[in-house]
């Protein structure tokens, strides 16, 4: 990471002595989150979108290619700790305009201003959400909820705006199906 203050940002990625250019901006970095959360994708599916989305040129060793697109979406490291034991506390779908509105200020309004960002820079100012805004309170309060640490004033308040504190879960297709033929089945 030292590397950050001495060139800045990755704009493109070595593979085997071949340097490959990169869509580095951070509308492609969520892109592919999207696309890694997506359960009615497969793991070849996702593969592939990260390495279209990514690569300008996709390299001939695309294991190695994937390995070190993950290693840019995380910002240079194999892999990133969770502090939130499994929890889910965000979805870039579900919190789109709390995430835009938290990132948007600790940039100082370049997402609104449409200016290039680049996916390293979105990321850790996400990281860098002020604990007073929107989001890093609802990130809280998921994570509180799961862990069964709200107060009774709290959980009163996580029930009346569920819709803002519970991430929907997304079936797949199948699911949806079975579902729906379960209701039916119910119903009569």
């Amino acid at each position: 990471m030292i590397d950050l203050f001495i060139k800045g940002y990755p704009t493109k990625i070595k593979i085997d002595n071949n340097v490959y250019d990169i869509n580095c901006d951070y509308k492609t970095g969520i892109k592919i989150i999207l696309a890694m959360e997506d359960k009615e994708l497969t793991q070849s599916e996702k593969n592939i979108i990260l390495l279209n989305l990514l690569y300008k040129e996709i390299p001939k060793d695309y294991i190695k290619a994937l390995e070190q697109g993950v290693k840019f979406l995380n910002c240079g490291e194999a892999s990133i700790e969770s502090n939130t034991n499994g929890v889910r506390v965000y979805s870039f779908v579900h919190d789109s305009k709390y995430i835009f509105s938290a990132v948007n200020k600790v940039l100082n309004g370049k997402l609104g201003r449409g200016e290039f960002i680049h996916w390293w820079e979105f990321f850790m100012a996400f990281m860098d959400m002020p604990e007073d805004c929107q989001m890093s309170r609802i990130m809280s309060f998921r994570l509180r909820y799961a862990n069964g640490k709200l107060s009774k004033e709290e959980l009163k308040l996580y029930n009346k705006y569920r819709y803002i504190y519970e991430i929907p879960e997304e079936l797949t297709e199948v699911e949806k199906y079975k579902y729906d033929m379960f209701m039916k089945a119910l119903n009569g």
